[in-house]
């Protein structure tokens, strides 16, 4: 589809108004940063503007990547700002130029649009309350409305630009270098600070592993974990339908380190999805005899590793479930589940007020520092369910639904067509895409997950694996008949 729409386009206007585009905005890049090299960088910005004109795919592969590292452009601050805008403007001016708006007929745009305009009506609604003075700074309506745009977007020029079975394994293996890149700092951090509490007492949340260089996201111990399991999951189906001895060597290494990294996070929602990604792996591999083998030695290995190199400070939170300390002093663990039960019930308590529209989207946490219950200090929820129907009510939480039901269905739709066209080779990543959705909606019960990078991957990767299959049938249809 996308390859005769390019050949037809007018592929000389597009360079000029990729080169212009880029050569004015770069041209605001230099002066930022008072480079001295200005001829160099705007002759830099044209041939950049060309390329990404050319293969639009690129500039999407590059937001990508600059979302993972460096999460502060989608937050509206610093140079990666002015550069991800100049990649913005360049996609769309490419969407503008080619008139190619399939992307306006797929369901997860269409819904991610109309919660858009969902949160806007509720901004005009109730998400105009302003915060007292000293507040003013946790207010998050602002950052809320940005990014519901952002995701939108990026969206968009995911399901308008990746269109072929090499370009989302490319996509897939940008994740999958991220996190590679993450683990092992995210250990020797965990590491390091079990070695610096011997001597010194620390406090437990250091010794847990959290990233220090690649996804910036996992800077959370609970987002490291949950980056880990989809790991685990794409690693795995990828070793059973590419079946290299390599491959499933390194698929060995990788599952049990990814494993053992979700409990050095400490994080208990982070194991329970280990343990429910693992049945998850069973019940889709077809139940054979040799994949339960290899799922329980891996369970074996895991658990055998975790034991052994785990702090036991660390096992000592991610067993912990009781709220009460029988000692004097209240324990982290103790006081960590404590926090989550008081942010339920503030949470709960903001739903009942409005229980339709909600309280305004973005005004959780300030709207928490004035319950007397919190002592005044704002709070987040750690809940994606409980914050849409704390912030939208009941209204943007059914849109959110609707969103992730028509995302599962259409998954089912592109396995169904996977089995007609085997030769694509990407029923594996239709596998675990959608056994990521489902520790996705797991998870959000744990943190607030709505709003993060994997979950705009599962939502955008999902329409590209259904057209990819569903040209294939339509293909297959067409030489059929002609027969």
């Amino acid at each position: 589809m996308q390859s005769s729409v390019v050949k037809d386009a007018p592929t000389d206007l597009r360079l000029l108004v990729g080169g212009g585009l880029c050569l004015g905005l770069l041209t605001g890049v230099a002066v930022y940063i008072q480079s001295a090299v200005l001829v160099s960088i705007l002759i830099g910005a044209m041939l950049t503007g060309a390329l990404i004109l050319w293969r639009p795919e690129v500039a999407l592969l590059s937001m990508l990547a600059l979302l993972m590292f460096k999460p502060e452009f989608a937050q509206g601050r610093g140079l990666v700002t002015i550069l991800a805008l100049a990649l913005t403007a360049m996609i769309a001016v490419n969407i503008a130029v080619l008139k190619e708006f399939q992307f306006l007929r797929v369901r997860q745009v269409q819904l991610l649009f109309l919660i858009g305009v969902l949160i806007l009506m509720n901004w005009l609604l109730a998400g105009q309350l302003q915060p007292p003075s000293y507040l003013s700074q946790v207010d998050q309506t602002a950052r809320v409305m940005q990014r519901t745009v952002f995701q939108l977007a990026l969206v968009i020029f995911f399901v308008a630009f990746i269109s072929t079975p090499r370009q989302i394994l490319v996509v897939t293996g940008l994740f999958l270098v991220g996190l590679f890149v993450t683990i092992p700092g995210a250990i020797f951090h965990s590491a390091k600070a079990v070695e610096l509490a011997a001597q010194h007492v620390g406090k437990l949340d250091r010794l847990r592993a959290v990233a220090v260089a690649g996804i910036d996201l996992a800077e959370n111990a609970n987002y490291l974990a949950f980056i880990s399991v989809m790991g685990i999951s794409l690693t795995w189906f990828a070793v059973l339908e590419y079946r290299s001895r390599l491959l499933r060597l390194t698929a060995g290494v990788v599952i049990p380190v990814l494993a053992f990294t979700v409990v050095l996070t400490g994080s208990r929602s982070g194991l329970l999805l280990l343990m429910i990604s693992f049945l998850l792996l069973l019940l889709q591999s077809g139940l054979r005899r040799s994949h339960f083998a290899a799922v329980m030695l891996l369970l074996v290995v895991s658990g055998s590793v975790a034991l052994a190199f785990a702090p036991e400070r660390v096992l000592q939170r991610i067993s912990s479930l009781a709220l009460t300390s029988e000692s004097a002093s209240v324990s982290d663990p103790v006081r960590s589940l404590q926090g989550r039960l008081l942010m339920t019930e503030l949470g709960l308590k903001l739903f009942s007020e409005s229980p339709f529209i909600g309280v305004g989207v973005g005004n959780v946490r300030w709207m928490t520092a004035l319950d007397p219950a919190s002592g005044g200090v704002p709070m987040t929820l750690h809940n994606s369910y409980l914050l849409m129907l704390a912030e939208g009510g009941i209204i943007l939480l059914a849109a959110y639904l609707l969103l992730f039901w028509h995302t599962f269905r259409d998954l089912g739709k592109a396995l169904k067509l996977s089995a007609a066209a085997p030769e694509i080779r990407l029923r594996w990543l239709i596998l675990a895409t959608r056994t990521n959705l489902l520790l996705l909606l797991i998870f959000s019960f744990f943190a607030e997950t709505w709003k993060e990078f994997y979950y705009l991957l599962i939502l955008a990767t999902t329409p590209v694996l259904l057209r990819i299959y569903q040209q294939a049938a339509a293909q297959w249809a067409r030489s059929r008949s002609s027969t």
